[in-house]
Parts: C-alpha cells; sequence; structure tokens
C-alpha cells in the first residue's frame, strides 16, 4: 500500500484531542508566536519539539488502532439478563489499547500485546446475536490524542439469547387434558375407546369382559383399549407488538413449567426463516426458538391430537 492510501485510512478514524494535547497545543502556539516576535532561536527550536511531539502523539495511537485486529466468540445459548463469558482474542500492536463492546453490557478492558482471555457479559434483551459491537481507542504513548475505531466483529457461531423466564403456573386444565380452550381438543377419557377384542387370559379382570360380542361366541372376548392420550401442551407465541419480549418471557416460564411436569410441548412461532411448529424436547432448545421468534403471524397448528393449546400475545398480556 502506497504512503498516500496508508494516510487517506489514517485520516478516517476519529482523532480526539485529550487535555494534555489541548494545553501542549497552546503551549506550541504561544512559543511559536514569542519566536516571531523575539526572532530567538532557541524558541523556533523548542516550538519545532512542541510540533513534533504533537504529531507523534496523533499518529502513533491512529497507527496502532489501525492494525489491531480482534476477534470473539461467546457460548451458542445464553439468557437476557445473565452473565456469560465472551472469549476475546487480539492481535497486532496494543499499545494503550482499550476494548469496549457496545452489543453487549461489559467492562472496558486494556489489551496488552497479542492475546485471549474471557470476558463477563450480558445482553439486555432476548435475540439471535451473529456479530458483536466494539469500540477500540488509544491514546499512548503521550495520552495527547485518542484515536477510536468501531468495529462489526462476526462471531464464529451465533449466540441464541433467551428470553429470561417469567415464573408462571399452567392452568389446571393443561395438566389434566381436561378441556381445552376451543384450538385443541381435550380427548377422549382415559381408557374408553375400544381398539380390538381378543380372548380371554388368566388374571384380565372382569370389567374387561366384552359381555356381548362373549354371547355369541365359545370363548370369553376381552377389550383391548386405546391408550389415554396424554395431555400435550402447544404454545402459540406471537411476538409482534410492544410487548413481544413480555411474552417470549411469559412463554419461556411456561414451558418452564411444563416440563417441571413432563409434560410435551410444542411451539409455534414466527422466524426469520418463516412460520416453525414443531415439538420442542428441552428448555435449551425451546429458548433458542424464543431468541429466534421475530414479529409475524405464527402458524396455528398442526398440533398432536388433543394437543391444549395457548396462545401468547401482546393482546392477552392486556388485563
Amino acid at each position: 500500500m502506497s504512503l498516500r492510501a496508508e494516510m487517506e485510512r489514517l485520516a478516517r478514524i476519529p482523532l480526539l484531542p485529550t487535555k494534555g494535547g489541548v494545553a501542549l497545543t497552546l503551549l506550541g502556539l504561544g512559543i511559536f508566536g514569542a519566536a516571531q516576535t523575539t526572532g530567538a532561536g532557541w524558541l523556533m527550536v523548542l516550538a519545532s519539539v512542541v510540533v513534533a511531539t504533537l504529531l507523534v502523539g496523533a499518529i502513533v495511537p491512529a497507527v496502532g488502532i489501525r492494525k489491531v485486529r480482534i476477534e470473539t466468540a461467546g457460548p451458542v445459548d445464553a439468557v437476557a439478563g445473565r452473565v456469560f463469558d465472551v472469549t476475546v482474542r487480539s492481535t497486532g500492536p496494543h499499545l494503550g489499547v482499550t476494548l469496549s463492546l457496545t452489543s453487549l453490557d461489559a467492562a472496558l478492558v486494556s489489551i496488552g500485546g497479542p492475546s485471549a482471555g474471557k470476558l463477563k457479559a450480558t445482553a439486555s434483551r432476548r435475540g439471535v446475536l451473529t456479530e458483536i459491537g466494539a469500540v477500540i481507542n488509544s491514546s499512548a504513548p503521550f495520552d495527547l490524542f485518542r484515536a477510536g475505531r468501531t468495529l462489526r466483529i462476526e462471531l464464529p457461531e451465533p449466540i441464541f439469547v433467551a428470553p429470561l423466564p417469567t415464573p408462571m403456573q399452567l392452568p389446571g386444565h393443561v395438566i389434566t387434558g381436561s378441556a381445552g380452550d376451543g384450538l385443541g381438543s381435550g380427548g377422549s377419557g382415559p381408557g374408553d375407546v375400544v381398539r380390538s377384542l381378543r380372548e380371554y387370559s388368566t388374571g384380565d379382570p372382569l370389567r374387561m369382559v366384552h359381555w356381548r360380542a362373549s354371547a355369541g361366541s365359545s370363548e370369553l372376548l376381552v377389550k383391548e383399549l386405546e391408550p389415554p392420550e396424554r395431555p400435550h401442551l402447544a404454545l402459540i407465541v406471537d411476538v409482534t407488538g410492544s410487548g413481544g419480549d413480555q411474552v417470549a418471557e411469559r412463554a419461556a416460564g411456561l414451558v418452564q413449567a411444563a416440563r417441571r411436569t413432563g409434560l410435551p410441548i410444542t411451539l409455534s412461532t414466527f422466524e426469520g426463516v418463516g412460520p416453525v411448529v414443531g415439538e420442542v424436547g428441552s428448555i435449551r432448545e425451546a429458548g433458542r426458538r424464543l431468541a429466534a421468534a421475530v414479529p409475524g403471524e405464527p402458524p396455528r397448528g398442526p398440533f398432536s391430537p388433543g394437543a391444549e393449546v395457548l396462545v401468547l400475545s401482546s393482546e392477552t398480556l392486556q388485563p
């Protein structure tokens, strides 16, 4: 790269004087004025020293942060408002360089030479992070001018920031599977649907004998029943509107409550890829789905037969 091109790139880096830089600039102007008035050679030499110092104080930090390279990586899963570790790797000159993350809440750190370490951070809200915003600054070596760069650092893997669950309790009919809300069917009573008939075996309870069918047969026939439908929770989560994050937090709370009782859960959301509906096997999987949810109309099925369907949206938050 030519010197001219490098100077043009350096000129695009914001450079602000510090209090020391302002004071030294004013001092240099005073010395130069005195030298012009008196014609004293030693004052011109001193003014030249001040100018050279100011130039070094401006160029060195700009060049330094221009060559710094930052890489970051985080966990695949995180929760909004909870601390997680972000791995930071840096290369290049690091004279007096500080790093702060702008898209996450984290402390300002100093980078001393090529290094790697972990930084404690929190995300203020749910979402899927594919990059991290950061700012690097340097005022070395004289703290006369401060140069800064804004970075967008691409993550090697996205971070799914799940919503912080709101403590929730499942409605009683969801746990028992006794009644739906009109979108799902409660299903039949346990063990009241006859699947087939078979010959009586020793130990079969008499209440299972199908007397009408046995009357026309030379053998006692007993009923084989369909297994009772297991309660199943289906959540339709619509994060459209100003209360979208609160909706996701309530959905996460219902998922936790359902997992504690062992209920299967189907989650219906609208995500970046479009409408998504499917069973989630763990709180972590549900957290990723809720992190990826965006405003849009979630699908109203298909759900398992007998599923108890709950709709969560900004409208359902209203008292």
